[in-house]
């Protein structure tokens, strides 16, 4: 499920299904909703997104998709793209708290946000679909390049290296690390950092910033048809058929 709250100026949205918070379907229509609930508030001028446990997300419950015919899958992938698009072009501050691993769609979602604060030890994060034999989309694969740059996003996305923390640091995926007993107190307190900030001025520069090509965040309905046809190769799917989601 997924949990928010106010606090002062901040837009906190929790991801919380365990163990792993891993998002099906249903969680994703419950995070889009949230979503649009913070972006749309008034009262907040930042948005603090973090998961539940040792978790931030595992991605997307793969074995709940496999379950799904071939257009609701196309939605729910639809869905998860335009969640990113949306904290990515939001005029509020975006901050991911990551507590944990986050991997695949989750790490999609924490690479969405405007500042990446995590764990300084004990996870991983990863954009890791080409481990398990899928493509990624080019609105994600655009999000990444303007975030680390071009070379360090070729060599995170075709290595599908789960990284550690002070490396996502150094490449510049993270920004600050902390200890898991201090990650959320710091994040909150970055975010409070906004608060007598004109959200008038934050939403200028914020389009100035991040000023991409259309092209670039443009997921056309061609390349979602051959990330499908790519799912739905018998060798895909006896990768994906061995995912385990611990629950």
């Amino acid at each position: 499920m997924i949990e928010s709250n106010i606090n002062k100026n901040t837009y906190i949205i929790k991801i919380n299904r365990p163990k792993v918070n891993a998002i099906d379907s249903k969680t994703l229509i419950e995070l889009e909703d949230e979503v649009k609930k913070a972006i749309e508030e008034k009262k907040t001028n930042s948005i603090l997104i973090t998961g539940e446990g040792s978790f931030f997300s595992f991605g997307l419950d793969i074995p709940s998709f496999l379950q799904l015919n071939r257009e609701d899958l196309k939605l729910s992938i639809y869905r998860l793209l335009n969640i990113c698009k949306s904290i990515y072009l939001t005029n509020k501050v975006t901050i991911s708290a990551i507590n944990g691993h986050a991997t695949g769609g989750g790490c999609m979602l924490a690479i969405s946000t405007d500042f990446r604060l995590m764990v300084d030890q004990r996870a991983k994060i990863a954009l890791n679909e080409i481990n398990i034999g899928l493509s990624l989309f080019s609105s994600t694969i655009g999000i990444l390049k303007n975030s680390i740059g071009l070379n360090n996003a070729k060599k995170f996305l075709l290595s599908g290296e789960l990284i550690s923390p002070e490396s996502a640091k150094n490449i510049g995926l993270v920004d600050e690390l902390y200890p898991k007993e201090e990650l959320f107190d710091k994040s909150i307190e970055f975010a409070h950092s906004f608060e007598n900030k004109n959200p008038l001025i934050i939403e200028s520069m914020k389009q100035e910033l991040i000023k991409v090509s259309s092209k670039e965040l443009n997921d056309s309905d061609e390349s979602i048809e051959k990330f499908l046809d790519i799912f739905y190769l018998p060798e895909t799917q006896k990768i994906l058929e061995g995912i385990k989601i611990k629950k």
